[in-house]
């Protein structure tokens, strides 16, 4: 029998990290992130930065590869 919600995950909560995005090309992944989580938005980094400041509730960074345009580490909401 399938479960409705994730293990470990709340009934009714929000996707909060995309680990499954990592090595797809930054538009994709943005692509999907705004599919799951519509309330949000998406902020595109390349490289190493500069970073936005703080943490925010409603955004989610997307840091790809300069080179390659891939997705280098995790997105995740804050």
């Amino acid at each position: 029998m399938g479960r409705s919600v994730p293990a470990g995950a709340v009934a009714g909560s929000k996707k909060a990290s995309w680990p499954e995005v990592v090595g797809w090309p930054a538009h994709d992944a943005a692509l999907q992130i705004s599919k799951d989580r519509p309330d949000v938005s998406i902020s595109l980094y390349i490289g190493t930065g500069p970073w936005p400041p703080g943490p925010h509730p409603w955004r989610v960074v997307v840091v790809s590869d300069a080179a390659t345009g891939v997705v280098v580490q995790t997105p995740i909401v804050g």
